[in-house]
């Protein structure tokens, strides 16, 4: 082996141990964040503070019948609106600058706060059928859902 192969394997060594040592540390986070959408539920953290969103939590909240129309198509959704969802649990979102939706499968999406009230729901019904993917952020009013969130775990307000 010549001098550049054995540096090559040398930092290819070292990124694949470092990677194992990420994974590890994280592991306890990722089995909770799994386990609770095993559970049916979400996080919504807001100044500081996190709060578990179960189906129970959106039923006493009351749900709601949402059609945004995605490139035109009408699709028929049963949900919460995020602005509920806040009031609910207390948490005033008027001074804050973006919310953040974080999806099991990594993707991240975000909106300005202003956008929240009458355009951004949390849904897990889709044409009176359940949403595999559990929750989903459905934005009403955008006629793109490219800031639409499926597999839905965790809300930040920013």
């Amino acid at each position: 082996m010549n001098k550049n192969t054995k540096i090559i394997v040398g930092v290819v060594a070292v990124l694949v141990v470092a990677v194992a040592v990420f994974a590890f540390i994280n592991r306890g986070n990722i089995l909770s964040r799994m386990e609770l959408q095993e559970d049916g539920a979400f996080l919504v953290t807001a100044h500081g503070e996190t709060t578990n969103v179960s189906m129970d939590t959106l039923a006493a909240i009351g749900h709601v019948d949402v059609t945004a129309s995605p490139r035109g198509e009408d699709r028929h959704f049963t949900g919460v609106s995020l602005s509920a969802i806040f009031s609910y649990l207390g948490i005033d979102y008027s001074g804050a600058d973006s919310v953040v939706f974080t999806s099991e499968d990594g993707f991240t999406s975000a909106i300005d706060a202003d956008e929240i009230t009458g355009n951004a729901f949390i849904v897990f019904e889709e044409d009176g059928e359940a949403i595999e993917t559990g929750f989903m952020v459905v934005m009403a009013e955008d006629p793109f859902p490219n800031r639409w969130a499926r597999y839905l775990l965790e809300v930040t307000l920013q």
